[in-house]
């Protein structure tokens, strides 16, 4: 089925924005402006009647939430924490009715890569200056002076050391959520116990209430029985009372003819 016209304006805008991202141009905010008409092209494309299958939109949405977090990632103060960042951030996946090799995921994949080495980048020079070093013309960076091999060897202790504390502190926010998560899991374990214990309580009372009743309601119908009997009785007896004291009567003064 071919794309609907808010689908292709929303593809190629995306792939604007996708463009911008892979750019090294810091502080530029029209990437944050194409973000939010994207967000609002999304929008329109969720309520157009001739929608997109259900994995391509979610993968329209994946990809959207990567585009705002590099937004957010180009806010942090710095490189180390923006390169812990996009370690954490993933790109979106090949949805089941896209091939894994195809250009939109082929772009995601190579945005990523890109902004996992820029951060590297200026986390590298974060850690070793720029005022010992200067860059060639083919971009290689070379050191000035005769510092030798034991500046080089420091320089790359320093950055094993930086990279070594990273995943440190990405082990700790592991952990840390790991301990969340089995803490929750516990007090939502007890609270359900707790709601099937008050349940059980309650089927309890109920099958006793119900025992309960079922007895009054057999005692009461005895009763009501007795009541209609007596009722029924009594003014029969009464009647053939009184006919047999007629009778009695008849007997005891016949008529005279």
């Amino acid at each position: 089925m071919p794309a609907s016209r808010e689908e292709v304006n929303f593809q190629r805008l995306l792939v604007r924005c996708e463009e911008m991202a892979a750019e090294n141009r810091s502080g530029d905010w029209r990437l944050e402006k194409y973000v939010c008409a994207l967000q609002d092209k999304l929008a329109d494309l969720k309520k157009s009647q001739v929608k997109p299958a259900a994995e391509l939109m979610q993968n329209y949405n994946k990809k959207v939430d990567f585009l705002k977090e590099v937004i957010q990632m180009e806010k942090l103060p710095s490189a180390s924490e923006k390169a812990m960042k996009t370690q954490l951030l993933a790109p979106a996946k090949a949805s089941g009715i896209q091939h894994p090799n195809s250009p939109s995921v082929k772009r995601s994949k190579d945005l990523h890569q890109q902004l996992s080495a820029r951060y590297a980048n200026e986390m590298r020079k974060e850690l070793l200056g720029d005022n010992d070093s200067f860059s060639s013309p083919n971009g290689v960076r070379q050191r000035r002076g005769d510092g030798g091999s034991n500046d080089a060897a420091e320089d790359l202790d320093e950055v094993l050391k930086h990279h070594h504390n990273i995943q440190e502190k990405l082990a700790e926010e592991m952990l840390s959520l790991t301990r969340n998560l089995k803490h929750n899991s516990m007090v939502a374990g007890s609270i359900v116990k707790e709601d099937n214990r008050r349940l059980e309580e309650s089927n309890r009372m109920a099958s006793s209430n119900y025992a309960k009743l079922k007895t009054e309601s057999e005692r009461l119908e005895v009763h009501a029985n007795k009541t209609c009997n007596w009722w029924v009785w009594g003014p029969v007896i009464c009647v053939t009372i009184i006919f047999l004291w007629m009778i009695f009567l008849i007997r005891l003064f016949p008529s005279k003819a």
